[in-house]
């Protein structure tokens, strides 16, 4: 049928092959609506594909549209939190953390102060902050020592607002925020002139450093009423003692008497707030400015942490932190880009052990959107584990679930290489 013939909005609707549409057959039931071209529904959402009225419709001549990824979803000229209030926290904070060092206790009254700044914060945000919004914190270091306030309140932020657009309650936000913000409580009985030191520390001081999720865990712990009854949730306190485990790297605490466990169940035991506690305490680290180190820009960061999928933390994690704070983050635009070599995930089942394997694949970023810029349309040529090439296979992953990203290549030799396959 002519292109002219098309009468259906194409700002607001797609195309779509049949061959896509097969695969969605079965006994989903769709989320949305497949027309065509003239705007009549072919399939309404909440049925299920026929591939019998796939085939006979296309026979028939009817060509397939789906809703058009809209590009506009979300406000992104706007902060999501007022500045002006993170500063004042900040300077509360590093008011509270220096009594709490010289102490070496936590009371019930400053718990009670972290949990009510946090509040004010959470109460202030709107409706249309989960669909949109920039999310930037504090970056302007006062002195040293500051910087352990501001990495608090940034990642108790990163932490709160994650939880919040993915419509969880307001507890839920609450617990995530208190969380972030406690998380390194720890370092409070580490001595200051260890957490300042500029250099490479020596094995003893890195002894010290590694007992500060067990510090913050102690502390929190010690926390009581008048009546004295502990005061603090216990996930709070996980978060303080496993913001720091890793996937396939040890991290820490780590039990390497635990011979029945392996590292990867060890980490998946731990509560999921602390896993993708130990990202945003990633990402603020690597955007942070220190007197020794300069910070990654915000797209740099998102890529470096794209690429510790599967290694320091679980792909479902790190696409879960990418997913709902990547925008957020990058004032509206994607952290990938066209042209762009990646890898991807996948599994499948092996003929000749009949178990699950990881396959992976690297391919070329073909098309993107912002919306969906985790699943774009790319082009797979090379099989890694047969080491074989492929002859240019166009896959879209927003229908092509089985496949993930998990690398980028930043490399300008792999990059070049890669371009040579190509050819």
């Amino acid at each position: 049928m002519d292109k002219d013939n098309v009468t259906i909005d194409t700002s607001r609707f797609q195309e779509i092959s049949i061959s896509y549409l097969k695969k969605l057959s079965g006994d989903k039931l769709l989320t949305f609506d497949v027309l065509d071209q003239n705007g009549n529904p072919v399939f309404s959402a909440g049925q299920a594909l026929s591939d019998e009225v796939l085939k006979k419709k296309s026979e028939e001549g009817v060509r397939f549209f789906i809703p058009r990824v809209t590009e506009t979803i979300g406000v992104y000229d706007r902060e999501i939190i007022d500045m002006k209030k993170l500063h004042a926290i900040a300077d509360d904070t590093a008011t509270m953390y220096t009594d709490i060092r010289k102490s070496g206790r936590m009371s019930y009254e400053q718990f009670l102060q972290s949990h009510n700044q946090l509040a004010a914060i959470i109460d202030s945000l709107r409706a249309e902050d989960k669909t949109g919004g920039v999310l930037s914190l504090l970056k302007d270091i006062k002195d040293f020592d500051y910087i352990t306030y501001t990495h608090s309140v940034n990642v108790g932020v990163l932490a709160m607002i994650l939880v919040y657009k993915e419509l969880s309650t307001g507890d839920k936000v609450k617990l995530a925020a208190l969380a972030g913000y406690l998380h390194d409580i720890g370092k409070l009985r580490v001595e200051q002139a260890i957490i300042q030191k500029p250099g490479l520390l020596s094995y003893d001081e890195f002894k010290k450093v590694l007992e500060h999720t067990r510090e913050g865990y102690r502390i929190l712990d010690s926390v009581v009423d008048s009546s004295g009854r502990k005061v603090v949730p216990n996930i709070i306190k996980y978060v303080a003692l496993f913001h720091h485990r890793k996937l396939q790297s040890p991290g820490y605490p780590y039990r390497d008497d635990d011979k029945d466990k392996t590292r990867e169940s060890q980490y998946n035991e731990i509560p999921d707030l602390a896993r993708i506690m130990g990202i945003c305490d990633m990402y603020d680290a690597l955007t942070s400015a220190t007197p020794f180190r300069m910070p990654m820009t915000v797209e740099k960061a998102l890529r470096y942490i794209l690429n510790l999928s599967n290694y320091l933390y679980s792909t479902d994690d790190v696409h879960r932190f990418l997913k709902v704070l990547g925008l957020s983050l990058n004032k509206g635009n994607p952290f990938l880009r066209i042209g762009d070599f990646i890898m991807l995930e996948s599994e499948k089942v092996s003929l000749d052990t009949r178990k699950k394997i990881r396959v992976y694949e690297i391919a070329r970023i073909e098309e993107i959107s912002r919306i969906n810029f985790l699943n774009p349309k790319v082009m797979i040529f090379y099989d890694v584990l047969r080491n074989k090439k492929l002859n240019n296979i166009i896959v879209d992953l927003r229908y092509d679930t089985s496949r993930r990203i998990v690398r980028v290549f930043e490399s300008t030799r792999i990059r070049e290489m890669l371009l040579r396959q190509l050819k």
